[in-house]
């Protein structure tokens, strides 16, 4: 595990640029969550929203649980793709397009979003047999 605060310039220095960076504080993410080519990270609270960031984080820490127990499957790698490039475009289109404005959100939308793409989420999985999407690292001892 690896909690990390950005303050106002966005930069992972633990990570190869190659696997994760954020050029002029630009990281598109599916959901403000999932880079769509590591299953195994995961980002919460990296986000600009129009409301309070602690109820987004939340649910955003929920959302990952959930996919961890296998509860939730991921879309496919062009419908996050897709998806990613819509959110950016309708941003893009709302905000500034500057280097301040590159994770911002709208809390209710967002919020919103994030139910629908979870219920649509729990189908994926329920069809695909409730696998887990990262090999356990740990054994669960005994009581």
């Amino acid at each position: 595990m690896i909690v990390y605060c950005t303050g106002y310039k966005v930069s992972f220095p633990f990570f190869d640029d190659d696997l994760i960076s954020a050029p002029d504080n630009d990281l598109p993410l599916f959901r403000r969550v999932f880079k769509e080519d590591v299953p195994n990270v995961f980002f919460v609270g990296l986000l600009q929203p129009l409301g309070a960031v602690m109820p987004l984080s939340e649910a955003q820490g929920r959302w990952i649980a959930s996919y961890l127990r296998g509860e939730y499957a991921l879309p496919t790698r062009s419908e996050m793709d897709a998806d990613i490039a819509r959110e950016r475009q309708e941003m893009f289109k709302r905000y500034v397009k500057s280097k301040r404005h590159t994770m911002q959100v709208d809390f209710e939308q967002y919020l919103h979003d994030l139910e629908k793409e979870i219920r649509a989420g729990a189908e994926r999985a329920r069809s695909q047999g409730f696998k887990l999407p990262v090999e356990l690292q740990a054994a669960v001892l005994p009581a």
